[in-house]
């Protein structure tokens, strides 16, 4: 039977924050929705919540998995769900209460395909959000997905956004499994393909600023297999600005293009920490993603980008001072 919203959360040894998200959900007071728990194989109790969880409330499953990472969780609950509309919600994340219900009565009476909205960044102790503004908007602008791309600069995150689910299975689009950046090409694409959306300022949701996070492991082993999935996140853009490159004009082209670039220049800014500048940017070239043209100053203004992409221009320069930051070091 379908419902008209499904929350699909990957699990993966969360069990400090996993509760305060899960109650997030019951305080939406939805009436016609499902929540997927996928456990990926943790560790700790997590799996033990998500099984409360299903006892307590009946609009919620679990699925216990071994582990395959978050895209493979992700896929998953993308395969498994039936709601008209999907949310993509981290296990250590939280949603504002009351704050779906408007974006999903909002995204289905105008039949969007997306429907971004706003979100805020709360510190990792941070165990619950004040009641969101949850005032309709008195107007929505309806943009295709070269529109949209034109005027906002999109995050990757695939939790920003409500998802008509048809769009994904129709297109077959899932995420990329093994990656750390598996949301970049994801996102460029859906918007792409996507025929309505719209973008309205409601913060729904509270993204946990964790240290432990994925994004912040500092070690030189992941920061390693992080600059190879950089060139992957890149490449993976590339291959959609290629395949719509027909219909890609003008500032959407341009923004695309920097969004594309931009993660090959944040690839080197690792590569420069870690002393791989010469191997990096050889991998780059060797996939036609450098050297790249300068980056759309509507998303990357000012002189500190400047001066970053003249150093990344110059790779002698930026192999030198990547040694002297090394040795001082």
């Amino acid at each position: 039977m379908s419902v008209s919203l499904s929350i699909i959360i990957p699990v993966y040894n969360v069990e400090r924050y996993l509760p305060v998200c899960l109650e997030s959900i019951v305080q939406q007071h939805l009436a016609d929705y499902e929540v997927i728990m996928v456990d990926d194989g943790s560790t700790d109790g997590s799996g033990a919540i998500c099984d409360e969880f299903a006892e307590r409330y009946p609009e919620f499953r679990v699925i216990h998995k071994e582990n395959g990472g978050v895209s493979a969780a992700r896929n998953r609950g993308i395969e498994e769900a039936k709601g008209e509309y999907i949310l993509f919600l981290d296990s250590d994340d939280f949603l504002v209460p009351d704050a779906i219900k408007p974006l999903l009565e909002l995204a289905g009476d105008n039949k969007l395909d997306v429907l971004g909205f706003g979100y805020r960044v709360v510190p990792e102790n941070v165990a619950s959000a004040p009641p969101a503004d949850t005032e309709e908007p008195q107007h929505i602008q309806i943009l295709d997905g070269f529109e949209y791309i034109s005027r906002y600069n999109y995050t990757a995150q695939v939790w920003w956004y409500l998802v008509r689910r048809e769009l994904l299975i129709k297109n077959n689009l899932r995420l990329p499994v093994g990656h750390v950046l598996e949301e970049a090409a994801f996102n460029m694409r859906l918007f792409l393909m996507s025929k309505c959306l719209a973008q309205v300022p409601n913060v729904a949701y509270c993204y946990r600023n964790r240290a432990s996070s994925i994004m912040h492991i500092a070690d030189k082993e992941h920061v390693s297999k992080m600059l190879a999935d950089y060139i992957f996140a890149a490449s993976s853009m590339n291959e959609a600005i290629e395949e719509y490159r027909d219909k890609l004009h003008g500032e959407c082209y341009e923004r695309c293009r920097t969004r594309r670039d931009s993660y090959v220049m944040f690839g080197a800014l690792r590569a420069f920490k870690l002393g791989k500048v010469k191997e990096y940017l050889q991998e780059a070239k060797r996939n036609n993603l450098y050297p790249f043209k300068k980056l759309s100053e509507v998303d990357y203004p000012g002189l500190k980008f400047k001066l970053l992409q003249w150093c990344v221009s110059k790779p002698r320069l930026l192999m030198t001072l990547s040694h002297i930051y090394r040795f001082l070091n």
